[in-house]
């Protein structure tokens, strides 16, 4: 079980070598690959080069020991009604897919259009089914959310409920996607679940799990323990169905406000975190080891 984290929060800091230096020096054991759009200055998916950047970044992660165990393709993957961006993402998505599979990565989530159903998910999922193939990566299936400005809170989307999450993994090939269940998403209210309910409902389907906190309203993407999120339940949960998944943090609005001389003793803090999660996960009583 590996601890990984995103990386794009921490682009401040430095180039995709200095990031990941930071990281292994920090005592992760793994990092997650970010590739949005809008977010990232110099995204590798935009070069020329880009088989050979992947390739050579892959050589230096694995000559300091550090594993990509997932990558995020560029969000979002499709908009409701709007073909002319649809077909200009595509082929980021799928370039992301290979880059995933050239940094070695387990996993490349690709996320669902929010207001598909099932059955326009699966035919979206389907297109880039032959590149996960040829990759060797599995695409992770999130649990998305709307925002419902009138309630104040947040409501239905793809995959937002288990029901809604089981009808779209029913539709595909398990050989090729997995479930990625964002614990903080699974947490917020108007969505009538919750992360604990989503795991047992997802059982074996259950393959990534990008994990942080929130204050049980919004999408904060904090570190864990620093907003509402109850914690121990779901880490009985994911005991409870077996999990062997990483633990990979999201927490990409933590290091916000940081000073960049700070990063590195915040890094420290994010790896401890991540490893009180594994050792909880791996010891027998489920809690803390």
């Amino acid at each position: 079980m590996e601890i990984s984290t995103e990386i794009g929060s921490f682009r401040p800091y430095g180039a995709n070598r200095e990031i990941l230096r930071l990281l292994k020096d920090s005592g992760f054991t793994a990092y997650d690959f970010s590739m949005f759009r809008g977010t990232l200055k110099d995204r590798l998916i935009d070069s020329e080069n880009y088989r050979y950047d992947a390739k050579a970044l892959r050589e230096y992660a694995d000559s300091i020991g550090l594993r990509c165990n997932q990558a995020h393709a560029p969000f979002p993957t499709a908009r409701k009604g709007n073909e002319s961006y649809n077909e200009s993402a595509f082929p980021e998505i799928a370039r992301a897919i290979e880059v995933s599979g050239i940094l070695g990565a387990k996993v490349c989530v690709v996320h669902p259009c929010n207001d598909y159903t099932a059955e326009e998910n699966a035919s979206l999922y389907r297109r880039f089914e032959l590149y996960a193939r040829r990759a060797g990566v599995k695409i992770g299936v999130e649990n998305m959310w709307n925002w419902d400005d009138k309630a104040g809170h947040a409501c239905a989307a793809a995959c937002s409920s288990p029901d809604s999450y089981l009808a779209h993994l029913a539709l595909l090939d398990e050989e090729v996607f997995t479930a990625c269940l964002d614990i903080g998403h699974a947490e917020m209210a108007g969505l009538g679940t919750s992360a604990p309910e989503m795991i047992a409902a997802l059982g074996r389907r259950l393959g990534a799990m990008p994990l942080h906190d929130n204050d049980r309203l919004h999408d904060s993407h904090t570190l864990p323990y620093m907003g509402s999120v109850v914690f121990p339940a779901i880490i009985d949960a994911l005991k409870a169905i077996g999990y062997r998944g990483d633990v990979t943090l999201e927490a990409d609005q933590f290091l916000r406000g940081f000073p960049l001389e700070l990063y590195p003793s915040a890094a420290r803090l994010m790896a401890d975190v991540a490893k009180s999660f594994q050792s909880a996960l791996t010891a027998p009583d489920g809690r803390d080891g």
